[in-house]
């Protein structure tokens, strides 16, 4: 496990330094700035009780839809039988994932 962990990392990385962030709107980033830009300009009202409503909302759908899918790529990788395989699924998606929380060339 912890092994799996550092080849994740050092690619994830070593995949960052190489490549860099996409400038563009094919990247999950920006898909969810571009959510939570849509979410803000609705949420805006005189209300101050339904504007706070509407920061709770911007904070929560962006979440949930990033646990829903982290949650179903998790199960799906569950379902494999072969342990072996499981293993590099795991590592390839936790490589792409981790890549793209860092952006040490972006």
């Amino acid at each position: 496990m912890i092994l799996e962990s550092i080849v994740v990392i050092g690619l994830a990385i070593l995949l960052d330094l190489t490549f860099g962030d996409p400038k563009n709107r094919y990247h999950p980033t920006a898909w969810i700035g571009n959510l939570i830009g849509i979410i803000t300009t609705r949420m805006k009202n005189e209300n101050y009780i339904l504007e706070k409503f509407g920061g709770i909302l911007i904070v929560l759908i962006p979440v949930c839809i990033s646990v829903i899918v982290l949650s179903s790529l998790n199960f799906s990788i569950d379902l494999i039988n072969v342990e072996s395989l499981s293993i590099l699924i795991s590592i390839i998606s936790g490589i792409v994932l981790f890549k793209m929380t860092i952006a040490i060339k972006g």
